[in-house]
């Protein structure tokens, strides 16, 4: 992808864990031609996830993947 920066953001809010990567590279990523990011999808979707993708040519690539997710260990709940 060319991309010289990488951002990546992980957080669990309302039930629902959501992990953001933003890269300033080409873009052009398209889960249906293959990239990689189809079996990413299929798997998400296994667990009622979703995945989105926005990479227009000449970026930025931002991908957004969202899974439900219930905090049930006392290590990483904060309550």
């Amino acid at each position: 992808s060319g991309a010289r920066r990488v951002h990546i953001r992980i957080q669990h809010a309302q039930g629902m864990l959501r992990i953001e990567v933003v890269d300033d590279g080409a873009g052009g990523a398209d889960p249906a031609r293959g990239t990689g990011l189809l079996g990413v999808e299929r798997r998400l979707g296994t667990f009622d996830g979703v995945l989105a993708v926005s990479s227009p040519p000449g970026g930025p690539t931002m991908i957004v993947m969202e899974v439900p997710c219930a905090l049930s260990s006392p290590k990483t709940s904060s309550c």
